[in-house]
């Protein structure tokens, strides 16, 4: 099909949706989340297919982000279906009101739905249009579970193991830094030889994070990740200097000249760009290409049921994450998507991303 051929924008209908934990609140050392508050979008070509997109929040500025897709929506009304095209257009359209955050999770929403919008025209799921390069994707377990006991804890990365999750990622910023390594030794003691992660929730200063890095090395953590507030470039680059463990980034990093930024000056080892947070899958295509030219894996934050569908595209991957009681199937927003396998995601084969959602509850909680 060629270009000129391609559908038109005919019309986008924008809903904004609060969605509650099932399972009670998460939190770590920054966050309080009671919710998830998600904006869908579906996008109508002039084929008659329909597209539909979505970003999201922990909890808060949904409508935010929805205002600004209502302001992008009248720019892109009539135009041909170009994902990348109809990304830098947006991009440069809403650039004045900032590079990156609001911006970029606006665009994540439209940008889904036009690659759904693609491959349900061509007939195709997107990871064959953008060319399967795994047919299975491994996942870590990962836990929102600083509130928990160690031995709550060990029972749920026991409970991964056993599943075949090929690592485990747990939280850490206890007030008192030795309770941290007592509960990660406790942890590796129960579990011997699997691959064990750290997440801070960028919850130290340097100091503090120079102590949990020292403290910690006996570990040998598989990673650090946000240690120190994400807009720090030149600490975490400071701190990559000073310290031995590797620190993953990238949850709360939205732009491609920001990652340009952390993986030029050596400041991150692994990359977890979140799709809804760097624009989208043109976003997160670009991130992952700037990350294979520097040899650095992709490991993304969230959404596994996209997340880990795109990681079937890219070569240089480690791992997707499954946050536990965070999938968005548990969570009711997805009713269908690919589907897990002995610790591995495989994508569905549906055309577009392959992903539908669940229509009524969504509207149940609509905002």
């Amino acid at each position: 099909m060629s270009a000129t051929s391609m559908p038109t924008i005919e019309g986008i209908e924008l809903m904004t949706a609060r969605v509650p934990l099932p399972q009670g609140p998460w939190g770590d050392q920054i966050h309080h989340v009671t919710d998830i508050e998600v904006a869908v979008v579906d996008v109508h070509g002039s084929n008659g297919q329909v597209g539909t997109g979505f970003s999201h929040t922990s909890g808060w500025c949904g409508q935010t982000i929805s205002a600004l897709i209502r302001e992008i929506i009248p720019d892109v009304i009539g135009l041909p279906l170009s994902p990348r095209g109809l990304w830098q257009r947006s991009y440069k359209y809403v650039h004045d009101v900032g590079g990156a955050g609001v911006t970029t999770h606006a665009l994540a929403a439209l940008d889904i739905a036009y690659w759904d919008l693609l491959g349900k025209t061509l007939n195709a799921s997107i990871v064959d249009i953008l060319g399967r390069v795994h047919e299975r994707v491994p996942l870590y377990g990962s836990g929102i579970n600083l509130h928990m006991s160690i031995a709550e804890v060990i029972e749920q990365v026991k409970r991964w193991k056993a599943v075949g999750y090929h690592a485990a990622k747990v939280k850490v910023g206890k007030p008192d830094l030795e309770e941290d390594v007592e509960r990660l030794t406790k942890i590796q003691e129960a579990v011997p030889g699997f691959p064990l992660a750290v997440d801070a929730n960028q919850g130290w200063n340097f100091p503090q994070a120079l102590r949990a890095f020292k403290m910690f090395a006996p570990l040998n953590l598989l990673w650090i990740e946000e240690p120190l507030p994400s807009d720090d470039i030149a600490g975490h680059r400071t701190l990559r200097e000073r310290t031995n463990t590797p620190i993953a980034i990238g949850e709360n990093v939205y732009s491609l000249n920001q990652f340009a930024q952390y993986i030029e000056s050596g400041s991150a080892d692994y990359i977890q760009a979140d799709l809804g947070r760097v624009g989208g899958i043109t976003g997160y295509l670009d991130v992952a290409a700037l990350a294979r030219a520097h040899n650095l894996p992709m490991t993304p934050h969230f959404v596994m049921e996209l997340s880990a569908s795109l990681l079937a595209t890219v070569p240089n991957i480690s791992y997707s994450e499954m946050t536990d009681g965070g999938r968005w199937g548990d969570l009711r927003i997805f009713a269908e998507a690919g589907r897990e396998e002995g610790g591995d995601y495989i994508p569905s084969d549906r055309p577009g991303h392959g992903i539908i959602l669940d229509r009524d509850y969504l509207k149940a909680h609509r905002i």
